[in-house]
């Protein structure tokens, strides 16, 4: 008698889920069907619904498992980094942006898309619980002391991939990074940076 194929549903639901980002970039979360994303990642309409009962389900999976693999990757750079001072662990928090900058686009995208449409209230929670994901995981990673200046990273990195998006020969991540570096002399003596450890609480 044949032995029963055991079947690892995380790793499955894993599969399915990494390729729905650029999937809901391409085509538009508000506009995609179940249908059409079941075609895309080859698996029966009763497979993917096995997984995720709804779209709006498999949307805040995806959001969920996007962020916990961009923060588990930050960690490791920041491991890495952790007998350097905050100036290095600045360039490789650009470095990380400009390695993962299609992934960030991709990201944009997805957020242009939910925000054009009131009715999807919900997934424009979960984007902003993922912003402040990110937020926090650039404070942890840099020890910044100073939330306004969590932000303003935050938004330089954003900003930087949506300009590219525009006009990728006049901007690129190496160029705002040299910039934040000649301005870092004013920031260090202002303090606002502190130990990791007071950032944290």
């Amino acid at each position: 008698m044949a032995v029963p194929k055991i079947v690892d549903h995380e790793k499955v639901k894993e599969e399915l889920l990494r390729p729905c980002l650029r999937l809901f970039a391409e085509k538009g979360y508000a506009a995609v069907t179940m249908r059409e994303i079941s075609r895309e990642l080859c698996v029966s309409t009763g497979t993917l619904y096995h997984y995720f009962p709804t779209k709006e389900f498999l949307f805040e999976e995806v959001a969920r498992f996007v962020v916990q693999e961009d923060v588990r990757e930050l960690r490791e750079f920041q491991a890495e980094m952790r007998n350097t001072n905050s100036l290095e662990q600045l360039k490789s928090l650009f470095e990380f942006a400009e390695n993962r900058e299609e992934h960030f686009r991709d990201m944009i995208l997805l957020a242009c898309d939910v925000y054009r449409h009131d009715s999807l209230k919900d997934e424009s929670r979960i984007l902003e619980e993922c912003s402040k994901i990110y937020r926090e995981s650039i404070r942890a990673h840099l020890g910044i002391g100073s939330k306004d200046l969590e932000n303003m990273f935050f938004g330089i990195l954003i900003g930087t991939v949506f300009q590219r998006m525009l006009e990728t020969r006049i901007v690129d991540f190496r160029s705002t990074f040299h910039i934040l570096h000649s301005l870092w002399p004013l920031m260090t003596n202002i303090n606002l940076f502190e130990p990791s450890s007071k950032a944290e609480n």
